[in-house]
C-alpha cells in the first residue's frame, strides 16, 4: 500500500465524511453472515484470537456505503466502549484505504482512560 493511499480527496468528500460519521458497531459473528472464503475467515478468526489474547474484543465497524472494518478495542472496565466521530472517521479512512488495496481492513481502537 503505497502513501498516496491514504491522501488525497475521493471525489463527493461531503457526502463521504457524512457516511464516515454514522458507523454501526456490530459483533463478530456478522462476518459469518457475508459470504468470505474459508481462507478469508480463518484469517478473520485467527485475528479475533490473537486479540482475544490481549484482553481484546473484535467487533466489525460497518459503514452505509459498504465500507467495514474488524475493529479489536479493550473493554476490560465496563464492557462498554465508545467510538467518537473523530475515531470513526479515522476508522473509515483506514478502511477504505485497505479495502481499495486489497487488504483485510484489520484495525485497533487505541484504549484511552480520561477522568
Amino acid at each position: 500500500m503505497d502513501s498516496g493511499t491514504h491522501c488525497g480527496t475521493r471525489s463527493g468528500g461531503r457526502m463521504r465524511k457524512r457516511v464516515a460519521l454514522k458507523a454501526v458497531l456490530q459483533p463478530f459473528s456478522i462476518l459469518r453472515q457475508v459470504g468470505f472464503s474459508s481462507r478469508q475467515m480463518s484469517r478473520l478468526e485467527r485475528y479475533r484470537s490473537q486479540q482475544e489474547k490481549q484482553s481484546r474484543v473484535v467487533g466489525v465497524l460497518s459503514w452505509s456505503d459498504g465500507t467495514w472494518c474488524a475493529l479489536a478495542f479493550h473493554t476490560e472496565k465496563f464492557n462498554a466502549v465508545t467510538v467518537d466521530e473523530g475515531q470513526q472517521a479515522a476508522a473509515y479512512e483506514d478502511a477504505r484505504a485497505m479495502i481499495d488495496g486489497d487488504f483485510l481492513p484489520l484495525l485497533s481502537l487505541r484504549w484511552e482512560v480520561h477522568a
